[in-house]
């Protein structure tokens, strides 16, 4: 390979890396207040709910509530399960599960 494709894999390595190691480098270093560190943990779990729910309710860059869709009805025993049993391996078990069998009679 030559210097031009070292450079970009370098280059794309170096940019990749630097916005997530930085910031972890820096806030591991400074004592946060309380209330800034309680609102960092919320922070994951809203980020995986917005991309969950553009997913299943953005088509086309349209918003699009549609009843039969799959995937939308599979949410329903997959939350269920999320609050009562408080359990990750089991809360996804229950989306495979229930997509593929929803999948098989749609």
């Amino acid at each position: 390979m030559n210097s031009y494709v070292w450079s970009v894999i370098i280059g794309g390595c170096i940019v990749t890396m630097l916005p997530r190691v930085l910031p972890i480098t820096i806030l591991s270093k400074i004592k946060l207040n309380k209330k800034v560190e309680e609102f960092l943990t919320y922070i994951p779990i809203s980020i995986l709910a917005s991309l969950i729910v553009a997913e299943l309710l953005i088509t086309d860059n349209k918003f699009l509530l549609q009843g039969k869709s799959p995937e939308l009805l599979a949410t329903i025993p997959t939350i269920l399960i999320a609050l009562k049993k408080n359990n990750l391996l089991l809360t996804v078990l229950t989306g495979i599960i229930s997509i593929a069998i929803l999948r098989l009679i749609f």
